[in-house]
């Protein structure tokens, strides 16, 4: 977990909004459809796809730390530092629109326009 301890923390500075996500996985795909319709800035939001890294697994037990759950399933949301949630949170904060009241107030959006 040295490695990855870092790395994460890096990552959850260095933007407001950052998705740690699978390229192979369905739910990461749902997630990431979600918040392109947030029409989210490049500056303020990044996908890490993290079965690139050597140190995914570290990373996995990093986040599991962190999110303190009992999964390792991505996606794994946050916003500002803290942890929002999976797909199946991502999902229902955007459905009940809580989602883009939260990034509404970060000034995260490309053009300061959402798409939705």
């Amino acid at each position: 977990m040295a490695s990855a301890r870092p790395f994460v923390d890096f990552k959850l500075k260095q933007r407001k909004v950052v998705l740690f996500s699978k390229t192979y996985s369905p739910e990461c795909s749902t997630a990431k459809d979600i918040l392109d319709q947030y029409n989210l800035s490049d500056v303020e939001y990044q996908v890490v796809e993290i079965e690139k890294r050597q140190d995914c697994v570290q990373i996995e037990n990093y986040l599991l730390a962190l999110c303190l759950t009992d999964s390792r399933k991505v996606p794994l949301l946050f916003v500002e530092g803290r942890y929002i949630g999976s797909e199946q949170e991502i999902s229902l904060l955007h459905s009940s629109s809580e989602l883009k009241q939260v990034l509404k107030g970060l000034d995260v959006f490309k053009d300061d326009q959402s798409k939705i």
